[in-house]
């Protein structure tokens, strides 16, 4: 757990550790692409897994970087599992994504 570096170009994860104050971004060293930090909540797929990474790089390119998202009853908003729901998701939180 705790904060992390993705590659979403050859899907390497870095880890940061749990102190958001040591948050840093970088070039991958594996292929040199952007890395992008994520919070705590990501739980990053399995490498062969295609769909899911299809899924990460779908809802980080539209701003949710697996923050805390608050629904309109103030319960914690789980992220997608499915790429239909991630469209929806994006869509009713589009307001809560976070701008770059």
């Amino acid at each position: 757990m705790g904060y992390k570096n993705v590659c979403l170009n050859c899907t390497r994860v870095e880890s940061l550790g749990n102190e958001h104050s040591k948050f840093r971004t970088g070039s991958c060293p594996k292929c040199a692409a952007d890395m992008i930090f994520v919070y705590h909540k990501f739980r990053p797929p399995k490498k062969s897994d295609k769909k899911g990474w299809e899924l990460v790089r779908f809802l980080i390119s539209r701003g949710f970087i697996f923050h805390t998202i608050y629904g309109d009853d103030s319960c914690v908003v789980r992220y997608p599992t499915t790429m239909r729901d991630a469209e929806e998701f994006v869509i009713k939180y589009q307001d809560k994504a976070i701008k770059t």
